[in-house]
């Protein structure tokens, strides 16, 4: 992990963006295959969602909300959703990780590191509910969501680190 952490903070948040986008990209297209066993339909993470909570937390950023903007069309086109709406999705999810960033220490309190990407992604899923309740004319079921948000958090609390453009592995800035 010593030899992980030292390369993670050699690299410039430009490299560790393309770590992350590498990362997404790979999960997505990984979706795209059926995951179903004995029956039963698999939630999936959506992978988007971590890269905007965990880019979020280093701030405002004009390159991690166009790499958002263009998975979202991209998963868009993958899931036959109106453009724009996962679009708007990791976007919700970005602006309430980078909001949460500036307003509170993330990078110090570990109780913000904990609850600050629970809260972006769920800002993420909620903006899903509602773009899915407004195109269906009537609320969808939350249980289908609520799964995949589950399925998203905990990969995500596996892999943060991952998707840290701020700081190294140990949560110290570059």
């Amino acid at each position: 992990m010593a030899g992980l952490a030292r390369w993670w903070s050699r690299l410039s948040p430009n490299a560790r963006l393309v770590v992350g986008l590498v990362i997404i990209c790979l999960v997505g297209l990984a979706g795209l295959t059926p995951k179903t066993v004995l029956g039963m339909t698999i939630p999936w993470p959506y992978a988007a969602l971590w890269g905007a909570a965990g880019w979020g937390a280093a701030g405002m950023s004009f390159r991690p909300m166009i790499f958002l903007a263009l998975l979202g069309v991209a998963q868009d086109v993958a899931s036959n959703a109106p453009i724009g709406a996962f679009m708007l999705v990791n976007l919700a999810a970005y602006g309430a990780s980078a909001t949460m960033a500036e307003a509170f220490d993330i990078e110090g309190d570990l109780g913000a590191r904990a609850a600050a990407p629970a809260l972006s992604i769920g800002a993420g899923f909620f903006t899903l509910w509602l773009i899915a309740s407004g195109t269906a004319d009537h609320a969808v079921r939350v249980g289908p969501i609520l799964g995949a948000f589950v399925v998203t958090l905990g990969a995500y609390y596996l892999a943060a680190r991952a998707f840290w453009i701020g700081g190294d592995l140990q949560g110290r800035r570059a």
